[in-house]
């Protein structure tokens, strides 16, 4: 990333104007720091709203279909493995480092398995409250859904998160 301070000391020290660590203008470093900012903002402000729309999936599929035994709440425990399964990805991201020459996290394994003990949740709970008679089919489809719109957009962005690394991957 671009900042406006040149790479070898302060500003303007007779040195003519000032570059940034890239080489370019003052504006330029600047605008760049800028779209940083704004794509860091629009990520987390994207990452805000599928998550938001995937727990908003889950209570209108309490909700929206209603069963004559009133068992239609036993969806919202899909709330608790849906919140739990990030924690193992979140702490592995946290810990790990960020050298190009570190090997791969410890607790590698140990996050896989957990992501994947609480999505088996996620899918298994509605599944067999369905196979029971004690939701409808359609709050199986839209708690199901829950799950597929986090993980369409994961998918997505590590996609595109490797085309941008990798100008050749992708075309």
């Amino acid at each position: 990333s671009c900042s406006a301070a040149p790479p070898g000391g302060a500003r303007g020290r007779g040195r003519g104007i000032a570059r940034g660590s890239c080489g370019c203008s003052p504006t330029a470093a600047r605008s760049t720091t800028e779209f940083h900012c704004h794509m860091s903002f629009l990520t987390i402000l994207g990452t805000a709203a599928v998550v938001s729309a995937a727990i908003f999936m889950e209570l209108i599929a309490c909700l929206a279909f209603p069963v004559e035994s009133g068992t239609e709440w036993l969806l919202l425990l899909l709330l608790v493995p849906l919140v739990l399964a990030a924690i193992p990805l979140l702490l592995l991201r946290a810990c790990a480092g960020d050298s190009l020459f570190s090997d791969t996290p410890k607790g590698r394994h140990w996050a896989e398995f957990g992501f994947a003990f609480f999505a088996t949740g996620i899918i298994g709970v509605p599944s067999l409250l369905l196979l029971r008679g004690l939701i409808r089919w359609e709050a199986f489809a839209l708690a199901l859904g829950g799950l597929a719109l986090p993980a369409i957009t994961a998918a997505l962005s590590r996609v595109c998160q490797r085309a941008d690394s990798d100008p050749f991957s992708y075309r």
